[in-house]
């Protein structure tokens, strides 16, 4: 058995390119599903710039304060944070439905029992035209990210997505460790 050893040669992803690529732009809303610590959220803040503004969603405030850190200390004011549990129906309050430019799921469909709920709240939150990108890990082993059997399939995501009303739009070509679909609402 080849065992898989992580190679810092090898590029892992650049959220700001990623953003850009999938059409994320100055003066847009964005949405951060399940933002972690805001390695996402910090740098759609930068792509948006002043009159757009950055909504991080998380349901540990411990990640959302490190986002509300990292904002102070890259001079972002455009960041927004709110506690909710993703698996809920309606649960980002703080952002009003159909508002949103682009909604992302970065790595975090590996961790949500309910996600259809997900998938859901990201079309309430989309504007008519919105992107839904999805950034996961892929199926390649791997020593960092989630387990082989927790790891979600392309082919998953595509039919959680067009259940959800979702029309497929593309993809990305992220890094050797993630893939990344975009749809529209």
């Amino acid at each position: 058995m080849n065992k898989f050893v992580f190679d810092p040669t090898r590029k892992f992803l650049n959220p700001e390119k990623v953003l850009f690529a999938a059409g994320l732009g100055r003066g847009q809303i964005f949405a951060d599903l399940g933002s972690g610590s805001g390695f996402y959220s910090v740098a759609a803040s930068k792509i948006v710039g002043p009159q757009g503004m950055v909504y991080s969603f998380d349901v540990l405030e411990s990640a959302l304060d490190h986002v509300t850190a990292e904002a102070r200390l890259h001079g972002a004011r455009n960041i927004r944070t709110q506690v909710c549990n993703l698996e809920d129906k309606a649960a980002c309050t703080s952002l009003e439905p159909g508002s949103a430019d682009m909604v992302l799921l970065g790595n975090v469909l590996h961790q949500v029992k309910k996600r259809d709920n997900l998938f859901v709240e990201a079309y309430r939150l989309l504007k008519t035209g919105g992107k839904l990108l999805i950034l996961e890990w892929n199926d390649q082993p791997s020593a960092i990210g989630p387990v082989a059997d927790q790891r979600i399939a392309e082919s998953e995501v595509a039919k959680l997505a067009n259940k959800a009303t979702f029309k497929v739009a593309g993809n990305l070509n992220v890094d050797p460790y993630h893939y990344g679909l975009i749809f529209i609402k």
